[in-house]
């Protein structure tokens, strides 16, 4: 859930008979919406938590953070950006290393220059590939003012500029002009591990964490 209003949203889903919902905050990496995580978790899981199992996504990559959402109701996390440098992971060794060299401010969102061309928020390292996406976006909007360009064709260059752009970075590691899609929790991945043992950290510093709260 990433668009407000979140919390009807959630029980418009409930109704309809989901088994879960994954609340997904702006700190995640990809496409986003307006809202963080922690607003979220604490507008929804009130409200819904008795009802389905829900899930609490977005910025999370440690295990702290995994207990606090426990605590508020949550039935479970999802993380992404925390396995992308797993030694499992199939991503190009360009793509591990930009990961690796990245704080939580390189995690920025995408951003639209002008209101006639509507762009998807996606939140991603930034690189060559998201400044030359600006220019892009004032080139058209400039074709669109002298008339050189049609609305509909002008509005499909812009959705058609990061086509393919994710399997750039991933998988053939163009990490200049690809989308490293990316979320803010980037800047705690910090070497190339196992699956195991990510697992294993996170579950640990959650359960030291409830057993504090708990003592």
């Amino acid at each position: 859930i990433c668009f407000a209003p979140a919390l009807s949203l959630a029980k418009k889903l409930i109704r309809s008979g989901v088994d879960a919902l994954v609340v997904e905050g702006m700190e995640a990496g990809g496409h986003i919406g307006p809202v963080s995580t922690s607003v979220l978790a604490q507008e929804i899981l009130p409200e819904v938590a008795d009802k389905v199992p829900v899930f609490v996504a977005g910025g999370i990559g440690r295990g702290e953070a995994i207990a606090a959402y426990l605590d508020m109701g949550a039935a479970g996390v999802q993380l992404g950006t925390r396995f992308a440098c797993a030694t499992e992971s199939i991503a190009h060794p360009n793509f591990k290393k930009a990961f690796l060299r990245a704080s939580a401010r390189d995690a920025v969102a995408s951003v639209q220059i002008d209101p006639r061309l509507p762009v998807i928020p996606v939140r991603a390292l930034k690189n060559a590939g998201a400044d030359l996406f600006t220019a892009k976006q004032r080139e058209v909007a400039q074709a669109l003012d002298e008339g050189t360009i049609a609305m509909a064709e002008a509005q499909l260059q812009i959705e058609h500029y990061w086509a393919g752009a994710l399997r750039r970075a991933v998988i053939e590691g163009d990490v200049e002009h690809g989308s490293l899609m990316a979320g803010q929790s980037v800047g705690m991945v910090t070497k190339e591990e196992p699956v195991a043992d990510i697992i294993a950290s996170l579950m640990e510093e959650a359960a030291a964490a409830l057993a504090q709260r708990a003592a």
